[in-house]
This record gives structure tokens, sequence and C-alpha cells, in this order.
């Protein structure tokens, strides 16, 4: 009845983001900037398909993707990169640094109940998708503009943007405790 529950309330958000969206669109008095987030939000792409994402698809488009048609690339990057739709579909929560406290605390526990580690490293999708991607493209890769080692010292640098539990504010989906610490050397 639980899973019932939360999976009809998802439909309803979802359903009411997609009408949202729609008539926004019918009835918009600015066509060209709804053709810019219609762009952006397909670049940028975040599914309904994975079910952590359910439900946040909408308020990705909105709180990301909207505000910055107009603005910077950077600021629209950074906007779509830390929004916790992006964070959760690309798994970017799961990603910590092999150096960071929160790896070493997992370590001594699962030390300690003799077990494995639940929390053990870095994750590389959301890197990968900002290289490949959102900005230089999978030519640069072939190029060798940026390689595998690069996918990996841009995952260290993502480490530690998670979902804040129950905080509203972008800025707080930082949390230290995951960052993989040290310098990092990109490009």
């Amino acid at each position: 009845a639980a899973v019932q529950a939360v999976a009809g309330r998802y439909r309803e958000v979802i359903v009411a983001d997609a009408r949202s969206r729609l008539v926004t669109a019918a009835t918009t008095t600015r066509p060209f900037a709804e053709r810019l987030h219609w762009f952006w939000a397909n670049h940028f792409t975040v599914s309904l398909a994975k079910g952590s994402t359910r439900g946040l698809v909408g308020a990705f488009e909105r709180d990301a993707i909207r505000p910055h048609i107009a603005g910077s690339f950077e600021q629209l990057l950074f906007a779509s990169t830390t929004h916790p739709a992006m964070l959760r579909y690309l798994d970017n929560v799961q990603s910590a640094g092999p150096g960071s406290p929160i790896v070493a605390r997992a370590a001594r526990r699962a030390q300690r109940m003799d077990e494995s580690p639940r929390v053990t490293g870095l994750n590389e999708n959301l890197a990968r998708e900002v290289l490949e991607l959102h900005t230089l493209g999978a030519a640069s890769a072939r190029a060798g503009v940026y390689t595998q080692a690069d996918v990996t010292q841009f995952a260290r640098v993502l480490t530690g943007w998670r979902v804040g539990v129950q905080d509203a504010d972008p800025a707080r989906n930082f949390d230290p405790a995951w960052h993989e610490p040290g310098r990092k050397t990109l490009l």
C-alpha cells in the first residue's frame, strides 16, 4: 500500500509538471525563450525512467534550466550539474572521494563489523557526461583533448555534490565529508 501511495504521488507530480510545461509552451508570449528551454532541457537530459529522479524532472527544468536560458553557459552548466535531479540521475550521490572522511569512516565501521564497506569511492557517470555530452563532446575524447585520467580527476572534483536530506537550497547539496581532499589536475 505504501509503495502504491508513493507511486501515485509521483504520478500526480509528473502529470502536473507535464501539464504545466505544455500550457506554458502553448500560451507563451516568448516563443524563442520556450524553444531555448526545450533545447537546453534536452541537452541536459534527466530521465523519468530512472526511479530516483521521478518527481524531480519538472523541478530540474523549472529550477536549473528555465532561469538560465538567457544567461551564461557556465551558470547553466553549474545549475544543471549540481541540481538534485542530475546528481541522482547520474549517481553522483553515491560518489565519494577515496581519501574522503566518509570513506575512511565506512572502512573503519566495516572492519569493526567484519563486513564490506558500503561507501567505497568514485562514480564517474556525472564527470563523463559533463565532459562527453554537456561540454567538450565525444569527438574530443577520440581526438585526445581529454582522457580517462581527466574523467577520473573530474569525478574527484565532483565528489561531495549530493542531495540534501530536507533542504531545497542547491548550495547545501555539497557535503565536504564526501569530497576528495587535495589538488586535482584536469585537462
